[in-house]
């Protein structure tokens, strides 16, 4: 384990079904809340907020890892990040050819009205179509080493 004074900051990711990331130590973290991205540098102040969709990245010995989440509650004090997921998937791990397909469905329900085109159906769709994006971009950003 990295030495807390290089990388002063743990960031922990857990879902309902597993750990994604547990106790890694990282010099930033960023991550979507539901009001927008946040950065999260060492000593940041205490928050708890509700997690959106989208990407979450870490800086560990100048290497940047990418993750995508969905739905959760985040905590954070001036030492750790916890991500507390209903989703997350590690960018490795993403089938780029599955999250292309289930955009182009999102991007045909939400242009078709497919359904009775409810508010409710709607955003499910919008927010499939957000999953789909946020997967592509953590594979693509992942895979150029970015």
């Amino acid at each position: 384990m990295q030495s807390t004074q290089q990388y002063p900051i743990q960031l922990t990711v857990l879902t309902p079904t597993r750990r994604i990331v547990e106790g890694v130590g990282c010099s930033s973290v960023h991550f979507p809340s539901a009001q927008g991205v946040l950065g999260i540098l060492p000593e940041h102040t205490d928050l708890v907020c509700a997690l959106g969709t989208g990407l979450v990245y870490f800086d560990t010995n100048n290497v940047t890892s990418f993750l995508t989440i969905s739905g959760g509650v985040a905590k954070v004090d001036g030492k750790s990040v916890i991500l507390l997921a209903d989703v997350a998937e590690d960018a490795a791990s993403i089938d780029v050819g599955r999250a292309q397909r289930a955009l182009e469905r999102a991007r045909t329900r939400l242009a078709t009205g497919e359904g009775n085109g409810t508010p409710e159906e709607v955003q499910e769709a919008t927010a499939a179509q957000d999953r789909a994006m946020a997967r592509i971009e953590a594979a693509t950003l992942h895979s150029t080493g970015r």
